[in-house]
């Protein structure tokens, strides 16, 4: 097959000599099933993200209710107020409204001292919920009633906030592995295993290998602990073969094949100082 030792560029200063092609000539992260994988992820991130938005949307109007629907208006005289302590002032106040003859006391409750609400025995106008009797919005006095919505919103946005890290890691890393991957093929390549350090859910593997100038490198690469599990487990000084592809500038794809799945990952050498330290 043409081509197939060709130098292997990884990075601007980095490229290897490879076995060879392992498998077909079209694009190793279309062919691995890489792109469909992380497809699907993406497109499940973007269904999750959107719901919870629409459930705040929802949420919010429903709860903002009587500020922009046509509710009827009556006039009530308070009764009493009792202010109490919950994480803050709340004040709750009784209503007396006068409907056919008979009077009824409905209970207004708003996150606010009872000096930021009618005091007792002063005469008001409340748009009562057509739908609800006892739900009502006191006029004039919308402060407290914001307060006790920007709270119920606040705990509503809370799963679109956790939800967004999901979409914006799931897009990151589909573009990197579309820009590592491109519209090159996978090449096989064989190195020595020297050591590996783990971080959380990532390994960083130091293999050695040949370079295009028959000169033996020494480099790095990292990825998914669990999708690179053959370079967890390698011996020291195990020859590992695995395949590889990347844009030249130290993004890669990296597969080891019988010891996880394709994933995104990073490449790089280190300089002569690291090279110090590590020996």
């Amino acid at each position: 097959m043409s081509g197939e030792h060709e130098g292997l560029v990884l990075t601007e200063d980095l490229s290897l000599v490879p076995n060879g092609r392992p498998a077909g000539n079209g694009p190793a992260w279309v062919e691995s099933g890489l792109r469909r994988r992380l497809l699907r992820r993406l497109r499940l991130a973007i269904v999750i993200t959107a719901t919870t938005i629409l459930l705040w949307v929802a949420g919010f109007w429903y709860l903002t209710r009587p500020f922009h629907e046509d509710w009827p208006r009556t006039a009530a005289t308070v009764e009493l107020t009792d202010q109490f302590y919950a994480k803050g002032a709340h004040c709750q106040v009784h209503l007396g409204i006068t409907s056919s003859g008979q009077t009824r006391t409905v209970l207004f409750s708003g996150y606010a001292p009872c000096s930021d609400l009618p005091s007792r025995g002063q005469v008001v106008t409340v748009a009562i919920d057509p739908d609800h009797p006892d739900s009502l919005r006191i006029i004039g006095y919308d402060g407290p009633a914001w307060a006790d919505i920007g709270f119920a919103a606040t705990i509503l946005a809370l799963p679109a906030l956790w939800s967004s890290p999901f979409v914006l890691t799931s897009v990151v890393r589909f573009r990197r592995a579309r820009k590592a991957g491109g519209d090159r093929p996978w090449q096989e390549l064989t190195a020595r295993f020297v050591s590996r350090s783990l971080y959380k859910g990532t390994v960083s593997a130091r293999l050695e290998a040949v370079d295009a100038d028959g000169k033996e490198r020494t480099f790095f690469v990292s990825g998914s602990r669990k999708d690179l599990s053959g370079f967890v487990n390698a011996p020291a000084g195990a020859a590992v073969t695995f395949w590889l592809t990347g844009d030249g500038h130290g993004n890669v794809l990296v597969n080891h094949p019988g010891s996880g799945r394709p994933t995104p990952g990073s490449i790089y050498v280190p300089n002569n100082f690291e090279l110090r330290t590590l020996t």
